[in-house]
């Protein structure tokens, strides 16, 4: 089985406080899974710059999956960058990166109270133009913003745009296979309550569909309240096999063979 982690944070804290061996030993223990590739997102600029050291390292390890990075600034990250027009420009910098394949992710995320819905639709425009500018794919995050993601993204139809993580319904689902989207769906399909991302998964043409850890965050079942990592992305794996009525292997192959077609790395990975 070979596996492609569309999503994954092995830049967070996390992975040096509560994984043995820090996302290194994660990395090498993702590769010792089956994880070929693994796609590590930023959040904001510094995290963007942490990727791409995490890319540069993997690429002359061997023992390391290989790595790949987005850059962008998270909806919930925009009140840090005053100066928007800087912090694109900083983007679009690490984004002339060989080792960037991406921008992301980037979105909109109300689920807090004190979110400011303007700035972050500013800046979700701003870095999905950048992206378009470069010829860049785009991972989306979308949390309690659904109406407002679909408005912004139906400018976009036919753009490589990833929608991450996704946990909309069948009929968004549906709206976003409209306009050319992919979509990549983790842990959450390993639950036992997961009727509806289930649902969503249902409608979505195979050819469009991404596996993902998010990782650390969202590790699946039986691990759920573990640190997540990408050599937990076999039970993903396994989930999508059985809701789509394949074996695992079959869908890590169309996964692995979709990330490869979306994030433009065919000419790259073998």
């Amino acid at each position: 089985m070979r596996l492609f982690d569309a999503h994954a944070h092995y830049d967070d804290k996390r992975f040096e406080t509560e994984y043995e061996g820090g996302y290194v030993k994660a990395l090498r223990d993702a590769k010792d899974a089956g994880v070929g590739v693994v796609i590590n997102a930023g959040a904001d600029i510094p995290s963007s710059k942490k990727s791409l050291e995490i890319a540069s390292l993997s690429h002359d390890d061997a023992t390391l999956p290989r790595v790949f990075a987005c850059v962008g600034i998270h909806p919930t990250e925009v009140l840090k960058y005053p100066n928007l027009d800087g912090a694109m420009r900083e983007i679009e910098q690490m984004a002339s990166d060989p080792r960037t394949v991406a921008i992301g992710e980037v979105g909109l995320d109300y689920h807090y109270p004190d979110t400011e819905r303007e700035l972050q639709a500013e800046f979700f425009r701003c870095q999905l133009e950048l992206a378009k500018k470069l010829s860049l794919p785009v991972v989306v995050h979308s949390r309690d913003a659904t109406e407002d993601t679909l408005e912004i993204l139906g400018a976009y139809a036919g753009e490589r745009i990833l929608l991450h993580c996704f946990s909309g319904s069948a009929e968004t689902a549906q709206e976003y296979v409209k306009l050319g989207f992919y979509f990549s769906f983790g842990g959450v399909l390993t639950f036992k309550n997961a009727k509806k991302a289930r649902a969503a998964l249902s409608v979505i043409p195979n050819d469009r569909l991404m596996l993902e850890t998010d990782c650390p965050y969202m590790a699946p079942a039986p691990h759920r309240g573990e640190i997540n990592s990408s050599r937990y992305l076999p039970f993903v794996a396994e989930a999508m096999g059985e809701a789509l009525g394949v074996t695992a292997d079959e869908a890590a192959a169309v996964t692995y063979d979709n990330g490869l077609t979306f994030y433009n790395l065919r000419s790259i990975i073998r």
